[in-house]
């Protein structure tokens, strides 16, 4: 999550908790959310890429 989404997601989180979310603020969450989803997926996918590597063994 970048600090740019984490702002976004406390002011909203802000407005939801008061109660006074118009539908746009609802589908601007909706749409933060799966940004923010598919970020992670993005990086869990270089991660595994990245752990899931093994060298072939050398013997000698």
């Amino acid at each position: 999550m970048t600090p740019a989404q984490l702002k976004e997601l406390q002011e909203l989180s802000h407005i939801f908790s008061q109660g006074k979310a118009s539908p746009q603020q609802m589908q601007q969450l909706s749409a933060l959310l799966a940004q923010i989803n598919c970020y992670g997926e993005e990086n869990r996918a270089e991660e595994s890429e990245q752990v899931n590597f093994i060298d072939t063994p050398h013997f000698g």
